[in-house]
């Protein structure tokens, strides 16, 4: 089984570099994970948190409607009344 998991391991280790190179030459990484690390991914761990612990026979549905009211409530508050 050793064997299974050293070429996966290597072709990662192929990769690594020059994903870092392009990492070192924007600093947070490239416009779209910056975006997302912003924008999404702080309100999807905390909906995937919630759905975690109450483990509902819906996930999918509880997690949309957690981030549909995090929207309203985020959106809300940021845009106002045009």
């Amino acid at each position: 089984m050793a064997t299974e998991s050293t070429p996966n391991s290597g072709a990662a280790a192929t990769n690594t570099p020059a994903a870092e190179s392009n990492v070192s030459s924007r600093p947070g990484g490239a416009p779209a994970r910056v975006y997302m690390n912003e924008k999404i991914v702080p309100y999807l761990l905390e909906g995937m948190k919630t759905v975690t612990k109450e483990q509902p026979a819906n996930p999918l549905r509880v997690l949309g409607e957690f981030l549909i009211q995090k929207s309203n409530e985020v959106e809300g508050g940021e845009s106002g009344p045009n």
